[in-house]
């Protein structure tokens, strides 16, 4: 009988005889495979969110444009531009094409093709329409009407600034004429305005006007603030935030188990936040209950009542359980040094899996354990 020791010594041993079995193309392919997986592929690029702007000409008539958050830009269709200036469409097509021809502007700078989703004898369809920017919207409506075209441009740069100062433009119309995109708003501000980061310094800004034991530089304070979120974290899960790493990190997964991350490819920073791992009815229980929070605590220092931290966790427990939530009863040990080695573990056991899918070799965590892949990633 074999014991464990020479079983894995002959796994080893094994997975080296196939490394050097390899032809030397082989091995060259492989190299090439895993150097294209780690270098040549560019970061995928996080798409812009586009929100609808409408604009309402002199006549009163409106037409809906495209605001890509991202860029900071107004695109426009052929279609939507002539509905800005009141013309054909085919006025507008023969107007871009000079502008084109002549040199006025590039095409590859001002226009791109935008994916939409619309609705087609019953079914949802993705079509991609070419889109003109601001730029091009403008050189048509010079060409169409100076007025139009000085009135448009007018309305754009307030548009236009209003975002670079608020960060946000507001569809009102759009908003009053549709609950469902006003739902949608208030569940995005409300995402935002329960972040962690957001939660604590408003916290930390009702403090300074009713608290009567707060220190920001205080030892205690910094365990206020990581109860708080793990008060939370139990609340929506029945786990703190050390225990969601344990859980839910996972390098067979896809982003290791990561729900949320700030990239394209998990970070260390990502692995070890515990928020990250949280399903989105998970986080979406977890937005309610901050606001709730939030709101308790605004109320508490605009009516001048002092707050101290051990009051504002209480009024945080009888929120829990008004919700019918479980109520975090304290911490039973100490986990958080084992949760952060896990993540680092899971994280770069998840590097070395993406390493050697990326080379089309099917990933086998046993193989990996026993060595059988060593060769392969030092040459990767």
């Amino acid at each position: 009988m074999v014991d464990d020791g020479e079983e894995i010594s002959g796994k080893a041993i094994g997975g080296k005889a196939r490394a050097d079995s390899l032809t030397a193309q082989q091995r060259a392919d492989i190299a090439r495979k895993a150097a294209e997986a780690r270098w040549s592929q560019p970061t995928p690029e996080k798409p812009h969110a586009l929100t609808t702007v409408t604009y309402e000409r002199e006549d009163c008539v409106t037409v809906d444009l495209e605001f890509d958050t991202g860029s900071q830009e107004i695109w426009a269709t052929q279609e939507q531009i002539s509905d800005l200036f009141g013309v054909d469409r085919s006025v507008i097509s023969k107007h871009l094409t000079n502008i084109y021809s002549d040199g006025e502007l590039s095409a590859a700078a001002t226009s791109a093709k935008i994916a939409h989703v619309r609705s087609e004898g019953g079914r949802r369809v993705k079509r991609t329409v070419e889109h003109y920017n601001l730029d091009a919207v403008i050189a048509v409506g010079y060409r169409v009407s100076s007025k139009a075209a000085t009135r448009f441009r007018q309305w754009s740069t307030q548009t236009l600034r209003a975002y670079i100062d608020q960060g946000y433009v507001i569809n009102e119309k759009a908003l009053r004429e549709s609950p469902e995109k006003l739902n949608k708003l208030a569940a995005e501000i409300r995402a935002l305005r329960s972040s962690e980061k957001q939660v604590y310094a408003k916290v930390r800004e009702c403090f300074k006007v009713s608290s009567s034991d707060y220190d920001p530089s205080a030892q205690q304070v910094r365990r206020f603030y990581a109860l708080l979120q793990d008060k939370f974290h139990h609340a929506v899960t029945g786990m703190t935030s050390s225990k969601l790493i344990l859980d839910r990190a996972d390098h067979r997964e896809t982003r290791m188990g990561l729900q949320t991350m700030e990239g394209s490819k998990p970070t260390l920073d990502d692995a070890t936040t515990g928020k990250n791992y949280l399903r989105e009815d998970e986080l979406y229980r977890l937005h309610l209950l901050s606001e709730q929070f939030l709101l308790y605590a605004e109320s508490t220092a605009l009516a001048g009542r002092k707050m101290t931290m051990k009051s504002l966790h209480e009024q945080l427990d009888r929120l829990l359980t008004l919700n019918d939530y479980p109520v975090f009863d304290g911490y039973k040990d100490f986990i958080k040094d084992e949760a952060v080695r896990h993540a680092k573990v899971e994280l770069g056991l998840y590097k070395k899996r993406i390493k050697i899918e990326a080379m089309g070799i099917e990933y086998d965590e046993e193989a990996l354990s026993y060595g059988e892949y060593d060769e392969l990633l030092v040459e990767a």
